[in-house]
């Protein structure tokens, strides 16, 4: 969680620049709040779906991690004073990719 915060919050610091108001608590406050959709995925794939299918589960798993995914990174482009609009997209990579470990530690 650390990590991914101070991954997150270096990123936005780069693109934003002065223009940004985005500390590390509240980064950190993002990340975990829009890691809820993750916790879903695993109460759903744990007691849900049957250990056999595993194209289901990973279709799942796109599927909530796109959610988190959106969910954060339209947080941190709303909180960039207009500045971040045009970096969502590098904004919403790093949110992927951070998501995308924790759906990865939800499935195996």
């Amino acid at each position: 969680m650390v990590v991914s915060s101070i991954f997150l919050y270096a990123v936005f610091n780069m693109l934003a620049g002065r223009s940004g108001n985005l500390n590390l608590h509240t980064c950190t406050s993002l990340v975990v709040y829009c890691l809820l959709p993750v916790v879903v995925l695993s109460a759903v794939s744990l007691l849900f779906v049957p250990q056999g299918a595993g194209v289901v589960r990973f279709v799942g798993a796109g599927v909530f991690v796109l959610w988190a995914t959106r969910a954060c990174a339209c947080l941190v482009v709303s909180l960039a004073d207009g500045g971040g609009e045009e970096h969502r997209g590098l904004i919403s990579y790093a949110c992927f990719l951070i998501y995308c470990l924790f759906s990865l530690l939800v499935l195996f």
